[in-house]
């Protein structure tokens, strides 16, 4: 059997059709276009879709137990409200389950990633925005409304602006529209650490900041849930060399004595790792 994963995010859709081992058959992957992102993301998924059982998305936003998207920023307009799930399921007509693509990120390490074997996890992606999912006692929390682990935009992370309106958000300063921004230049968050790497002291500066401020994050997280191992994927970490000296000494600076041992690791799905988790959802849905 195989079933589809697909990771509806900022800059990019990515696609996996996986068999029951999780391993990837085949794949799609495009930048996602203004305007056009889920009729785009359900054509790729219709070329992929002939034996499939099912079908797994992981999008960006805020998604409600009924599958639609009760919020999200600035970076994806006209995209709140979309139900997911009642329009993918008259297109291709596969069991499908929605999820948040963080959730989806974390479900995915936890069954076939760096999580796996873990009852207590977290996992915080950095890419365009900055999203999170927490795992507590081997459950994969997702709250009230689906908005559980959304540390991206937790306060107290300095006054500048965020993508959803407000001021002092993580994302605000550790994304990577974030990172480009505070550089002051109109490059990529992936030139400003070329630059970085190239002994900048402005763009190291800024990239010793979000890696400060993800410490500082990943420090909350890890006090209030008691975890054993924080998962770090997203496009960003492709600078993790950048980031993890301040984010670890920020963690080992603030954590309890208790928490000491906790791992930080890359994700090792890498940039299938929302998409292989969407793929799981669905088939654990099925099982």
């Amino acid at each position: 059997m195989s079933w589809l994963g697909v990771d509806i995010g900022g800059t990019k859709i990515q696609l996996v059709r996986c068999d029951d081992d999780l391993r990837v058959l085949d794949s799609r992957r495009v930048e996602s276009p203004p305007g056009k992102i889920l009729a785009t993301a359900i054509g790729l998924a219709a070329e992929l879709a002939e034996g499939a059982q099912g079908i797994g998305i992981g999008a960006a936003g805020v998604i409600d137990p009924n599958g639609a998207v009760a919020a999200t920023t600035d970076v994806f307009p006209g995209w709140e409200g979309t139900n997911l799930t009642e329009v993918v399921s008259r297109e291709l007509g596969l069991p499908l389950v929605v999820d948040n693509d963080a959730n989806a990120f974390l479900h995915g390490e936890a069954t076939a990633g760096a999580a796996r074997g873990y009852k207590h996890a977290f996992g915080i992606t950095v890419g365009t925005g900055i999203g999170g999912a927490l795992i507590s006692d081997g459950v994969l929390l997702r709250g009230t409304r689906g908005g559980a682990g959304e540390i991206g935009h937790t306060p107290g992370f300095g006054n500048e602006p965020c993508t959803c309106g407000a001021r002092g958000h993580l994302e605000s300063i550790a994304s990577g529209l974030s990172i480009s921004r505070r550089y002051g230049r109109d490059i990529s968050a992936g030139q400003v650490a070329e630059r970085a790497r190239l002994g900048d002291p402005e763009a190291k500066r800024v990239f010793d900041e979000a890696g400060a401020a993800l410490g500082q994050a990943i420090a909350v997280v890890a006090t209030v849930l008691d975890s054993q191992i924080a998962v770090l994927g997203g496009g960003v970490l492709g600078s993790w060399d950048l980031l993890e000296p301040t984010c670890r000494a920020t963690v080992q600076a603030t954590v309890l004595p208790t928490n000491a041992d906790l791992l930080i690791e890359p994700a090792q799905l890498g940039a299938y790792a929302v998409a292989i988790g969407a793929a799981a959802l669905a088939a654990g849905q099925a099982s």
